[in-house]
């Protein structure tokens, strides 16, 4: 009974933020997956928290694109899986997800509702620990 409410539970999660922002996450996965910041750049709010390695701060979009960009330069992406998606209790949005490069990294990026949709306000970019 545990078990079939767990998974009941985290079933109904998922679809509640899949029916959230249909196509949002979509767009976000693939502009990660093939190193696209201009994409990803569309979906930023004003201003982004963003982490990159050891550097992190709060940047104007138009500086977190131009550092996502440096970043897929960098790191070009062969691979990225989205590991875990949810909400928060404030219903904002996250995925955390793992990125193949030369090295490994996990990110992670959290969505809060601005107007009628949902903007990236903290993207991370961080070393895998393996």
């Amino acid at each position: 009974m545990k078990k079939t409410s767990i998974i009941l539970l985290f079933l109904f999660s998922t679809s509640v933020f899949a029916n959230l922002f249909p196509g949002i996450n979509e767009n976000i996965t693939t502009a990660i997956k093939v190193g696209n910041s201009k994409e990803l750049a569309k979906y930023f709010a004003p201003n982004v928290e963003l982490v990159i390695g050891d550097k992190s701060g709060t940047y104007s979009k138009a500086q977190a694109e131009m550092m996502v960009k440096d970043f897929f330069t960098k790191n070009p992406v062969k691979d990225y899986k989205v590991m875990h998606q949810g909400t928060s209790q404030d219903n904002s949005l996250y995925t955390i997800g793992d990125l193949t490069s030369a090295k490994s990294f996990r990110t992670y990026y959290l969505l809060r509702k601005s107007g009628e949709s949902y903007l990236i306000h903290q993207l991370r970019f961080e070393d895998k620990e393996d």
